[in-house]
């Protein structure tokens, strides 16, 4: 532990008006502790009225805490320290004595600060008994490099092993820090270049958020006696008596998680973003991005057996963020994936698959799919999967169940319903392309006479642009089977029809 003699300015003291000095601080005028950490000085500069508002020790505690900008000694094989700064006087026997955070500053302590009497001693957390653990605000948060701050098998370690020794309470108190000390890095710091892949700070978030799908087999890492313990009796040396459960997980998703969608959303160039993942392998970009908000699957459409998505709808919060700030549309339209799915689509069908398995986190996947709706193309919506199945069409057999009337998917299919019919009304493509979309909606609700009953603006377009080409047919000298109007514009339609079932479409 290093100490650090402070001393207080006499000509800026503050005292109550029984004890006043000579000289008194008046507005504008600096109060200056003074202090030295192995000789060197330390200078904390404040105004009169900063100055009346140390009241207590603690106050003094976390004025010295704010203004430590030196690097502090860091335990080998953990990502950051933290320290708690512990005040002691010692008089002229040498006799010691340490002052409480509850000990009101008075005219002696100022005069202890003003005899250079007054002492601090940084303390790492870990040599502090559970009981005796200080308060976030309390705490001095430090560390050497943005690389292990962010690596997610020394972060998650020593989050267990916070939660260890003070309980998950104080270690998510702790987290706070390191939450505040990323989002306090500039902006030149996140989106500086770091190796010849273009990398940056938010290819690191990435990885860290890759490696919550381990975060079982981290902790067990970072526990020497894991092998050796038996439930319930081997865990006295945990201060909740208990392996970190499920709810620690969480609470690792939801600040690793957090922290980057607000350092997407506050730091993030756009124009880095965009070349980040250019310069990355699409599909792999597609793998990474669509496991964090779906996770991956086994297969069965089931989510019991999806792993690696990120907890409470975050991955959908992640990636509204990051193509809000610039994510490459390749990364997140079209297609891909074993069931040649479109994100959406993905999202939605275990949602159809196992209808009554709905959470109220998954408002966020909900938000997401509303806001690739709006952004989705006609084909990219009409867009069916090796099952044969189109988004709206999930959302409709999930919208039918009883239950779903209280959930947000009623909105998801109505906007889907609404961006669909209106992109028809403005598509520019050809009937053979219209029908060709038609179709596969059609197939996707079973394929029917009514099929398109909840999208009408298929068939009002296509009647519209086949009664156009029933007048450009006659002017060529086209002979109709039909005599009337209405017959001659459902022969247009029926060929169009024979023709994109025989792979024509132009």
């Amino acid at each position: 532990s290093s100490h650090l003699a402070t001393q207080k300015c006499p000509s800026c003291e503050h005292h109550p008006a029984s004890m006043q000095p000579a000289m008194q601080p008046v507005d504008g005028s600096i109060l200056q502790v003074l202090g030295g950490l192995s000789g060197e000085p330390l200078t904390v500069h404040l105004t009169s009225q900063e100055a009346k508002k140390i009241e207590s020790v603690r106050d003094l505690k976390r004025c010295l805490t704010r203004n430590v900008t030196r690097p502090l000694g860091r335990t080998p094989g953990t990502p950051f320290s933290v320290h708690w700064i512990r005040l002691i006087h010692t008089d002229a026997s040498m006799a010691s004595m340490e002052l409480h955070d509850e000990d009101p500053v008075n005219p002696e302590t100022w005069e202890w600060l003003e005899q250079g009497s007054l002492r601090y001693m940084l303390a790492d957390v870990f040599s502090f008994p559970p009981e005796a653990l200080p308060s976030g605000d309390d705490l001095k948060f430090s560390y050497e490099n943005l690389e292990e701050l962010l690596d997610p098998k020394l972060l998650i370690g020593y989050a267990f092993k916070l939660c260890k020794h003070g309980g998950q309470a104080w270690c998510e108190n702790v987290f706070t820090l390191w939450t505040s000390a990323l989002l306090s890095l500039s902006s030149n710091q996140v989106n500086a270049v770091e190796n010849i892949l273009g990398h940056t700070l938010l290819n690191r978030c990435f990885s860290l958020l890759q490696g919550l799908d381990e975060a079982e087999e981290l902790m067990r890492a970072a526990d020497p006696d894991c092998d050796n313990r038996n439930w319930p009796d081997s865990y006295e040396d945990f201060y909740d008596k208990q392996w970190p459960d499920d709810a620690f997980e969480d609470f690792l998703h939801k600040t690793f998680a957090s922290m980057t969608i607000a350092l997407v959303r506050q730091k993030a160039d756009p124009q880095r973003v965009k070349e980040i993942f250019r310069n990355m392998f699409t599909e792999k970009v597609k793998s990474i991005v669509w496991k964090l908000v779906q996770g991956q699957s086994c297969g069965c459409n089931r989510r019991s057996c999806t792993r690696g998505a990120l907890r409470f709808g975050l991955g959908a919060d992640l990636l509204m963020a990051l193509i809000e700030r610039g994510l490459p549309r390749c990364c997140w339209a079209g297609h891909w994936g074993p069931f040649n799915d479109s994100l959406l689509r993905h999202i939605m069908a275990p949602l159809a698959a196992v209808p009554g398995d709905w959470e109220p986190e998954d408002g966020a996947k909900a938000k997401l799919c509303i806001f690739l709706a709006e952004r989705f193309s006609l084909e990219e919506l009409c867009h069916q999967a090796t099952d044969g199945q189109i988004a709206l069409g999930h959302a409709e057999v999930f919208c039918e169940c009883p239950w779903a009337a209280d959930t947000p998917w009623i909105e998801v299919r109505d906007v889907i319903r609404e961006r669909m019919q209106r992109q028809v009304r403005e598509f520019q493509g050809s009937l053979l392309a219209l029908v060709d979309l038609a179709r596969s909606v059609r197939a996707s609700f079973g394929g029917g006479i009514d099929a398109l009953e909840a999208l009408p603006a298929f068939e009002e377009q296509m009647w519209q642009r086949a009664a156009i080409i029933r007048e450009e047919w006659l002017r060529m000298g086209w002979t109709f089977a039909q005599d009337s109007a209405n017959g001659q514009v459902s022969e247009v339609l029926d060929w169009h029809f024979r023709a994109v079932g025989q792979g024509i479409v132009c």
